[in-house]
């Protein structure tokens, strides 16, 4: 082992352009963490049966460039799930960024050149073997949102946690300006601090950083880290008091069986059944424990698991059973896939949006989140079912989005609603989310969500019908309803159909796609077809814009060699009608990604290209 340091019993050193281990797993096969160049691949002796698993910890390309010689050489590569966008696939983290008007600087443009062939995909929190050798994955976002360490347990017992560049050395990093995610800030600080905790949590035994010497005193390294971190507090003040927050959701008591996480980014609510099990209301992304850049896109938005240890503390029972999504956003559902793994957690969800869970890439709507969320009971709508010893009865909601449930509970004699992000009420003086005593009515509608002139007053009506004494919302504190509140919301609701109608073209005997404005969608919004292979299926739905029945005829357009077959559909009055089709790749298509678009025309009307999907020709 040319150029190998040992470590310790098994595990070898390697200075490379980052700090190449390798440890020595059970019948001789290796675990190598980070690549570097890859000048290491040849200098290991010849794995017997079980071979080399390579191990990333980022996606930096000092860390990862040298992964497609070692894999060229025979291993299996493991990096982290949330570095898939720069690992893998068409680079689109790299190769999308800005260039001019650069004002988010998270370093995403540190990918490895060519796309990695990624066998498999190391999920937060999992446990797993890896050449024989136990490793605990554990969630460090530092100088990059993905970034993940990993707890190898040795034979004997010996925990060694591999930090990639979470630190170099006790309270020091390398290089500061991977955590500057954002202009002139220094997010990246608070994410070091809060992702040692988790590492100290893990308790290793020793600590191999990629960019230092190994290290011993993990609770030592966490004091000096926030010695010396405070002191950019005379430079941008502020960071002290960040640096100091709970790092850690608590659980507060809205009722005697029902608590509110406080310091999710949506709301998040627990219900705790009589025979000791948990249903959540929502599940959505860690304020506390994670700090994310201003950029909106997959790789920076990573939920963590929260609550469950409050839980435990506060009731006795550290799981999650069931939980009930108020609506499909990815800040109310990222958690929950995690869950699903983590807890074996199952999910009951409205009949009017489970779908958008389960299949995210079908629907062009906003706020998805990109893992699929398998449902394990879809729940019809006006009917009171039980979860437990809690009624529960779910009602359709359009505003915020149509794809939306108003939850009505019925806990221990007392009635719960939980109206997801229907409304909520609003300082026109700051602007922010106030109680409801003290601003006016927001009616958090969002176009591309979808709704429906007259969804807040059927909102109203259900609610008011139902009487809570309790309401719960998705990013306000629960409180109490009173008659001026009342009044408040049912005025709400009538302004909020007569201001469209006055501004808007929305009159019964003209044609209109209605208050959203969407003509048709297709189905999948994203969907994958081989060059000169067989067709596939599309589908999706036009909306008849005249109060009479009508004829639909729908016509596709794209590159050459993108065909998708035309049809007619019989529309009735003012309603969506679902139509089937298919789409085909001819031999010679140009590979890559393409943008297919449907073309409506009713009754000899043409209405344009008013829908889209982007199809990947393979």
């Amino acid at each position: 082992m040319a150029g190998w340091q040992a470590i310790a019993d098994g595990v070898f050193g390697l200075h490379d352009s980052c700090r190449v281990y390798a440890v020595r797993g059970l019948d001789g096969a290796w675990l190598v963490i980070n690549a570097g160049t890859g000048a290491g691949a040849g200098q290991l002796p010849a794995p017997r049966g079980g071979g080399v698993t390579l191990l990333l910890t980022h996606h930096f390309r000092d860390h990862a460039a040298g992964a497609a010689e070692f894999c060229r050489r025979g291993a299996v590569l493991a990096a982290p799930w949330f570095e898939r966008d720069h690992l893998a696939g068409e680079q689109r983290a790299l190769r999308t960024k800005p260039v001019l008007h650069l004002y988010d600087l998270a370093w995403d443009h540190d990918a490895p050149v060519e796309p990695l062939e990624v066998d498999r995909w190391m999920m937060d929190y999992e446990r797993t073997t890896l050449a024989g050798l136990e490793v605990e994955v554990v969630p460090t976002p530092g100088v990059t949102v993905g970034a993940a360490s990993y707890v190898v347990t040795l034979p004997g017992g010996r925990r060694l946690a591999f930090i990639g560049e979470l630190m170099c050395a006790p309270g020091r990093v390398a290089r500061l300006s991977p955590l500057q995610y954002n202009y002139n800030d220094l997010t990246g600080l608070e994410n070091v601090t809060l992702s040692w905790e988790r590492v100290m949590a893990a308790r290793p035994d020793l600590v191999l950083p990629s960019l230092g010497e190994p290290f011993a005193d993990v609770a030592g390294a966490q004091a000096k880290w926030r010695e010396n971190a405070e002191r950019f507090e005379a430079l941008q003040p502020g960071i002290k008091a960040r640096l100091t927050q709970p790092s850690r959701v608590g659980l507060e008591e809205v009722l005697p069986r029902l608590y509110r996480a406080d310091g999710a980014v949506a709301e998040t609510h627990f219900v705790v059944s009589r025979s000791g099990r948990v249903l959540a209301l929502d599940y959505g992304y860690d304020a506390r424990g994670v700090r994310f850049p201003n950029r909106l896109e997959s790789w920076t938005r990573r939920p963590l698991l929260h609550s469950v240890d409050e839980l435990r503390a506060r009731t006795g029972v550290g799981r999650i059973d069931t939980v009930i999504p108020t609506h499909y956003h990815d800040d109310h559902v990222a958690g929950v896939p995690l869950l699903q793994r983590v807890l074996g957690t199952e999910v009951w969800a409205g009949e009017n949006f489970a779908d958008l869970l389960e299949r995210p890439r079908d629907f062009d709507r906003p706020c998805l989140w990109s893992e699929p969320v398998r449902v394990a009971r879809r729940l019809p709508l006006g009917r009171r079912f039980q979860w437990e010893d809690v009624a529960i009865t779910l009602h359709p909601m359009t505003g915020h989005t149509e794809f939306s449930t108003l939850l009505c509970l019925e806990i221990d004699g007392c009635r719960v609603a939980h109206t997801g992000d229907q409304l909520f009420f609003l300082d026109p003086a700051s602007p922010q989310l106030v109680a409801p005593d003290r601003g006016g009515v927001f009616t958090n509608h969002v176009y591309r969500n979808g709704l429906a002139l007259g969804g807040y007053a059927d909102f109203v009506a259900r609610l008011r019908e139902f009487q809570p004494e309790w309401v719960l919302s998705g990013h306000f504190r629960p409180y109490r309803p009173d008659a001026l509140g009342w009044a408040r919301l049912e005025a709400a609701a009538r302004t909020f159909d007569e201001a469209h109608r006055a501004i808007m073209v929305l009159e019964d005997d003209v044609a209109h796609f209605g208050a959203d404005s969407v003509a048709a969608k297709i189905a999948p919004y994203q969907a994958t077809v081989s060059a000169g292979g067989a067709a596939i299926p599309l589908g999706g739905w036009v909306l008849n814009p005249y109060n009479r029945p009508a004829t639909a005829d729908v016509r596709f357009a794209g590159p050459a060699g993108l065909e998708a077959a035309a049809v007619r559909v019989a529309l009735e009055p003012r309603r969506r009608v679902a139509f089937t089709s298919t789409l085909m790749a001819r031999a010679g298509c140009r590979s890559g990604r393409h943008l297919l678009t449907l073309d409506l025309t009713v009754d000899g009307r043409p209405f344009g290209q008013v829908a889209e999907a982007w199809v990947s020709v393979t």
